[in-house]
């Protein structure tokens, strides 16, 4: 799921450190408590929303000479394989990174850098609002930074110094960046980025395992904060990798049809949903296995994987049923109590304070696409009242805890405009709203129904 390995799982010299590596720097010793009194309490979810759209901090791209993490601790040069315009611009993931008390030591540096994941996110906004000459500006910048082979590293440097992480793959990661020149395209009609979507189109198909018929995982690997090895084969897959290719192919199939004849995409879509389907679903519990090697599957519950982003893929699919049983099951088994919220964590097993924020947003989208909207707006609540009493953008998480830092971030904040698109303005889901290719799902709803979550409306 995003929030792994985004924030620490850098070149330690340059760009920073792991929060257990940090325990000294008072990593865990903050949190942000949810408000009990004053104008927070009843938070207005058009107004921090609008405060929010206006918070993502964009900025012009101006890297120095390009380098990645070699060997160990070395540093190799990279070459960009196209030029970017004079107005190419990036995100800048943590923009405030000092906003709270106890980030571990080297955690400011991350205000120079962005996420390819994020950017995908902004450039996604920006396309939904109708600013497609701004989301261009942000792939112009993405376009440059696609390796040789059409997939795109997990992060790199804004401005002055040039590291870009670019033998750090990870497919999901690549799928939303694919995802979003795929969105660009269908809805702006510009095709000047239809040889970079080809390109990610074609590395996403050929990280499909022919043993499996899912996609794997990617490569490279942080084996601590100076040490990594880019060789890494991250032999494996991720179900939320799947959900997130499974959308950027039949993105892609929309934007360009003859792109989709040419890699016959509606195929392979289909084809990776049979995979998932048989290799990922558990029917015992109903719910998503978080992933699968060549010969077994991994039982365990990851939120986004297990309930909230495979709800709106189940959605996509025609199945509101199955999405509200698997909202039943992150419900039961990812609930958590941190500081007087109440969220869900990322991981079952996870810590009982861990708040994954982003993964969590998908509740309210699901909700409101059911049809219960009283109960998405009260789901969306708790997250109002975190942008009014932490300030925009939304931080990451209300405590810090390893790979969930309490830093304001881009990734969250975009989540909750999309699901304040939804729920507040009542607007139709535009973010992962595609089909099947074999015919449109019914637009099946539940409305009326309370979706089995015993302590929702969640109001204060």
């Amino acid at each position: 799921m995003p929030g792994l390995a985004r924030w620490a799982r850098n070149v330690g010299a340059t760009v920073g450190v792991t929060c257990a590596a940090a325990a000294a720097a008072g990593c865990g010793s903050a949190q942000l408590e949810r408000p009990t009194s004053g104008p927070c309490v009843a938070a207005d979810l058009v107004r921090e929303a609008a405060r929010a759209r206006t918070s993502l901090v964009v900025k012009r791209w101006r890297p120095g000479p390009f380098y990645d993490a070699g060997h160990g601790a070395s540093h190799v040069s990279w070459t960009a394989r196209r030029s970017w315009g004079a107005d190419a611009e990036a995100v800048i993931s943590f923009p405030d990174p000092d906003r709270f008390a106890g980030a571990p030591d080297g955690f400011s540096r991350l205000v120079t850098r962005s996420w390819v994941y994020d950017a995908a996110l902004v450039v996604l906004w920006r396309v939904r609002t109708g600013d497609v000459a701004a989301a261009a500006r942000l792939l112009d910048t993405l376009a440059a930074l696609q390796r040789e082979d059409g997939a795109w590293g997990f992060s790199f440097a804004v401005e002055n110094d040039g590291f870009y992480n670019a033998a750090y793959v990870r497919t999901g990661a690549v799928a939303w960046v694919v995802y979003a020149f795929a969105k660009y395209q269908r809805y702006s009609g510009d095709r000047r980025f239809a040889e970079v979507l080809a390109a990610g189109v074609g590395w996403l198909l050929g990280q499909i395992d022919p043993r499996t018929g899912l996609v794997r995982a990617g490569s490279g690997r942080w084996l601590g904060p100076d040490r990594f090895d880019p060789d890494a084969v991250a032999d494996f897959t991720a179900t939320e990798h799947v959900l997130d290719a499974w959308f950027a192919l039949r993105a892609a199939a929309l934007a360009d049809p003859e792109l989709n004849r040419r890699y016959a995409l509606d195929g392979a879509a289909d084809r990776l949903a049979a995979a998932a389907e048989a290799r990922l679903w558990l029917p015992a519990t109903r719910r998503y296995a978080q992933g699968a090697g060549a010969t077994h599957t991994d039982t365990r519950s990851a939120l986004d994987a297990a309930g909230t982003w495979a709800a709106l893929y189940a959605l996509a699919h025609g199945q509101p049923l199955r999405a509200r049983g698997v909202l039943d099951w992150v419900a039961a088994e990812h609930a958590i109590a941190v500081a007087g919220w109440r969220g869900l964590r990322p991981y079952a097993r996870a810590a009982p304070d861990t708040w994954f924020v982003e993964g969590s947003l998908a509740v309210a989208m699901v909700l409101a696409r059911l049809g219960a909207l009283a109960e998405a707006r009260a789901t969306l609540h708790p997250f109002a009242q975190l942008a009014c009493s932490g300030g925009v953008p939304l931080v990451y998480s209300p405590i810090w805890r390893e790979d969930f830092p309490l830093s304001p971030a881009a990734a969250p904040t975009v989540w909750f405009l999309f699901a304040a698109d939804e729920v507040a303005h009542g607007h139709p889901g535009w973010l992962w709203n595609e089909r099947p290719a074999a015919g449109a799902a019914p637009r099946a709803t539940l409305r009326g129904c309370r979706l089995g979550w015993p302590d929702l409306p969640w109001e204060p």
